[in-house]
């Protein structure tokens, strides 16, 4: 874990848009194993009552559909006595569904360790948007690379606060360790193996740093830029609209492809109800804005991902909408 997030290290010195990628992804990769790995340590303390529990859900079904010698088996407890037993267990065990879902996913392991009391629940929202740009980036070739050196900062800073809130359940010390766990602290030996995730979290804190200011001015700029476009995008669809009908581009940016009455006919359109006025634009140009006085990292960023999620879909289908104008035009020429 201390080789994967000293080269995280690395990358960001370098500072390209390639092992900044990398990076993200390396980012991802250990906050997740810190995660699995807690998780593992709550399912283990539930591993006895969980087994009692499956048992009795065996009995259950073999007092009705078992064979001879399992429901004799299951009548051991009278029918009473099982489901109350079951009603006690069940409270106290994650269940199968769940475990699968806690193993599989990864925003299931992150609520189910807010539930335990081992994150903090303003982590949620930081770490949702940052694994998606990690699926972005890794599965869908997708780099985002107007936000990637903050994104690549705050996450680093991120797993730092998520390896000091893992405390490992076991340790095996070693006779020797390798340069990077060295490099952060000479006198290891002297310290509880134990203390290894606080020793690194707060060391690597601090050679990598997170300016809080630019931070604040860096997501800013980049909502302010993205929305100051997407308003002229709007426009620029509007001045290209053969009808003419000053303001029609937001609504035919939110019907669907399948809404023929509201494509070809402006009252049809201008009679559906459709969520996003240019005023609330406007009025998240102005959130984004405010994110420079947001002093808290977690609230930082999490508004920041709720603004960006509250316009995205609109702006996609904006950039397409000019992008097929552009090409029509290029044909023409």
């Amino acid at each position: 874990m201390i080789v994967q997030l000293d080269e995280v290290r690395r990358l960001i010195k370098v500072g390209r848009v390639p092992q900044l990628r990398l990076a993200h992804i390396l980012l991802d990769s250990a906050v997740e194993l810190i995660m699995h790995r807690m998780v593992e340590e709550y399912l283990q303390w539930e591993d006895r009552d969980f087994d009692q529990l499956e048992n009795l859900y065996r009995m259950r079904k073999w007092r009705k559909n078992g064979t001879q010698m399992q429901r004799r088996f299951a009548n051991r407890l009278t029918e009473a006595e099982l489901e109350g037993e079951i009603a006690r267990l069940e409270p106290l065990v994650t269940s199968k569904a769940t475990r699968r879902d806690i193993k599989g996913k990864f925003p299931c392991k992150v609520e189910f360790l807010v539930e335990k009391g081992a994150l903090p629940q303003a982590l949620v929202p930081v770490l949702r948007k940052l694994h998606a740009y990690r699926n972005e980036t890794y599965h869908r070739d997708h780099h985002r690379t107007g936000i990637l050196l903050p994104a690549v900062l705050i996450y680093f800073d991120i797993v730092c606060t998520v390896l000091d809130l893992y405390h490992p359940g076991t340790m095996i010390r070693a006779d020797e360790v390798g340069p990077e766990l060295a490099r952060l602290r000479p006198d290891w030996r002297a310290e509880s193996p134990f203390e290894i995730p606080h020793i690194a979290a707060t060391k690597l804190r601090e050679e990598v740093g997170l300016d809080l200011s630019a931070l604040q001015d860096a997501l800013a700029d980049h909502l302010s830029l993205r929305l100051e476009e997407l308003l002229s995008g709007l426009e620029y669809i509007d001045q290209n609209n053969p009808r003419r009908n000053a303001g029609e581009a937001i609504r035919l940016m939110q019907v669907g492809n399948d809404d023929v009455d509201a494509i070809f006919n402006p009252d049809v359109l201008l009679s559906r109800r459709l969520p996003i006025t240019v005023q609330d634009i406007r009025d998240w140009a102005e959130r984004a804005e405010a994110l420079r006085e947001v002093a808290d990292r977690d609230a930082l960023f999490a508004e920041f991902a709720a603004l960006e999620d509250l316009f995205e879909p609109l702006e996609r289908r904006v950039n397409e909408a000019v992008w097929q104008i552009d090409e029509r035009a290029n044909m023409r020429d």
